[in-house]
């Protein structure tokens, strides 16, 4: 290299130095990462006054309604196919509710007279949670 690209290449690298962080940081600055949380809460007060019956555990919350069961994912879970069944009378599992897959609220239309809830992983057959109301 001779002495004038050198100088470039220098100025160059400082330049690229300068301006990568600077860009990051004005991209990432308006995010919002607490908007979910807040969704949540809100729901959960609305809830609360509505539901029939409620159960709650570090995982999930579920609230029984006359036609419907609503379902909100605290946690995120590491599973890829995450289904939700009934529990029926005899507490075993009944009809399949729906698939759940990361955190937010979840609505089920029921049919009947549902005990509980069971979070279940299809593929590698294994019970994650279960839930009695």
């Amino acid at each position: 290299m001779t002495l004038g690209q050198r100088k470039i290449h220098k100025f160059t690298w400082l330049l690229i130095a300068i301006a990568i962080p600077t860009l990051i940081f004005f991209s990432i600055k308006n995010l919002n990462f607490s908007e979910i949380k807040e969704d949540i809460n809100v729901v959960n007060q609305v809830s609360k006054r509505n539901a029939l019956k409620v159960a709650e555990n570090e995982i999930v919350k579920a609230s029984l309604f006359d036609n419907s069961i609503e379902i909100i994912l605290k946690t995120p879970l590491k599973r890829a196919s995450i289904v939700v069944y009934a529990i029926n009378e005899k507490g075993l599992k009944g009809t399949v509710l729906g698939q759940i897959s990361t955190v937010g609220i979840y609505i089920f239309k029921t049919k009947g007279k549902t005990k509980g809830i069971v979070i279940f992983d299809k593929i590698k057959e294994v019970e994650i949670t279960k839930l009695y109301f």
